[in-house]
């Protein structure tokens, strides 16, 4: 699911936010390749979403930094 090694290629790859839907919440984790997968195994861990749910950490383009991204649906108000 995620990349094995932090290091890695400096170009980055072409990336698309996901289209806006008011039913839908979109979190985005910024930051250093292993920091997002901690982040995202925590979150996993706490029950808050599966790790599948969020996309392969992609490189920004900025030295070290990486970005991925995960929808979820939001409970209706009630």
């Amino acid at each position: 699911m995620f990349q094995s090694s932090s290091g890695g290629s400096s170009a980055s790859a072409p990336f698309n936010l996901p289209t806006y839907r008011p039913d839908r919440l979109c979190h985005i984790l910024l930051g250093d390749h292993k920091a997002l997968v901690e982040a995202i195994n925590r979150m996993a861990v706490l029950g808050y979403c599966e790790k599948i749910a969020w996309i392969d950490p992609i490189p920004t383009g900025r030295s070290g930094e990486y970005i991925s991204v995960m929808t979820r649906r939001i409970a209706p108000a009630e």
